[in-house]
């Protein structure tokens, strides 16, 4: 080892560490410069905690033999685990202990399970510590060495300089990650990234021909009658969770959940068919109600269930921030909103599952059901509406009948 390995290190975070924007960089550049001041790394794990709504943890980890890093995703049904109960990095993720060391004998007898897997590829030490102790954002490493005795206690000082070193650019890379999960899971995956780039002004709009898709529970007042507040919320999520999954499959974007809605838009930019982006915005539809009959499916028996009244309508809408001062609500605004919203009223009253506009019928490259002109509150003139075609009708009510969703 270098006699100034740490002092480098610690160079290295300054300058190359604060050029990288990718984990996997910082993880690969980190353990290159390790081993060129000839420090015996052959294991390297990076683990952060995330706020995602899926995910608790992830983690990054290099390996000797080994061209690619591995990197990982961990839920909360994980941690509970047995492997990471039993893990030598738990005292560490769970803020128990700053740094542990383990010799991994060769023979055993072996301090967790892990090491005799550890043991049999050659290593001889573990070295754990935590790099952050701010709570919210936990980070840790671990490493490993196959050098005979493990490390030296000189290795060891420079190593936790190396450490010292990581905290800045990872911590860096950790805040970046949450402002994009949190946008991502409370404004949009397209709205998000617009707000991180600053469009944050109150009236900053632009004019947007997009498909206005709005979702709706049928039958909502009844069920907060019947059910309690906590199943009401599942019942919710279900609903949110199957048009959610739908929407994002097609690539539209869901703006905001209203009470019981989702007001989703499918946006027509320039170059895009007109018939393609209709055509999603028709196959979430679809999807939409196929989802909510395998669950209804697969419900048990005296479950509530779950139903939806579905409107598209394609137009001219002002995308934007609009709201207070300090509060802002990042949405669409227009007629082809308000048309959309009433449409969407409609379909209980017509007994459809989903209802679209002519103009909307007009371009979606399939044929829909014709069901006349209806006057629309707030809406000038009769409105020509349309259904799904009796194929789509019927594959639907072959799923809440208890047939197989289709592929």
């Amino acid at each position: 080892m270098q006699p100034d390995a740490g002092a480098r290190l610690l160079r290295w975070s300054l300058t190359a560490a604060a050029e990288l924007r990718r984990m996997e960089d910082l993880v690969r550049g980190f353990v290159e410069v390790c081993q060129g001041l000839g420090l015996p790394i052959r294991r390297f794990n990076l683990t952060i905690r995330t706020l995602h709504p899926l995910f608790i943890a992830e983690n990054w980890i290099w390996r000797h033999d080994q061209p690619e890093l591995q990197a990982n995703r961990f839920t909360a049904a994980q941690k509970q685990t047995l492997d990471f109960r039993s893990s030598p990095i738990r005292p560490i993720i769970e803020g128990e202990a700053r740094r542990v060391r383990y010799l991994i004998l060769a023979e055993g007898p072996h301090a967790f399970p892990l090491f005799a897997q550890y043991a049999a590829g050659g290593m001889t030490e573990y070295l754990a510590a935590a790099i952050s102790t701010e709570a919210e954002l936990p980070i840790s490493v671990s490493l490993m060495t196959d050098q005979p005795g493990g490390f030296t206690e000189a290795e060891v000082e420079a190593l936790e300089d190396g450490f010292t070193a990581l905290r800045a650019p990872v911590e860096l890379y950790v805040h970046r990650s949450i402002a994009r999960s949190v946008c991502a899971t409370y404004i949009g995956h397209h709205t998000g990234p617009r707000v991180l780039r600053g469009d944050i002004h109150r009236g900053s709009v632009e004019s947007l021909r997009a498909v206005v898709w709005f979702c709706d529970l049928r039958n909502f007042t009844p069920l907060t009658i019947r059910f309690g507040s906590q199943a009401i919320v599942d019942l919710l999520n279900q609903f949110f969770g199957a048009v959610g999954e739908a929407v994002d499959h097609f690539e539209g974007e869901i703006l905001k959940f209203i009470g019981d809605a989702a007001l989703a838009i499918f946006p027509l930019r320039e170059g895009d068919a007109p018939d393609v982006v209709c055509g999603r915005a028709l196959a979430a539809a679809e999807r939409t109600l196929f989802n909510l009959a395998a669950l209804n499916a697969a419900a048990p028996a005296g479950s509530a269930p779950l139903h939806a009244a579905i409107a598209v309508h394609v137009g001219e809408v002002s995308y934007g921030n609009i709201g207070a001062p300090t509060r802002l609500d990042f949405t669409v605004i227009g007629a082809a909103v308000n048309l959309a919203a009433r449409l969407n009223g409609l379909a209980p009253q017509l007994h459809q599952p989903l209802l679209s506009s002519g103009e909307f019928a007009a371009m979606c490259g399939r044929p829909l059901q014709p069901l006349g002109a209806h006057p629309l509150k707030g809406i000038e003139g009769l409105v020509e509406v349309f259904g799904l075609p009796e194929d789509g009708a019927q594959r639907v009510i072959l799923i809440e009948g208890g047939g197989a969703a289709p592929g």
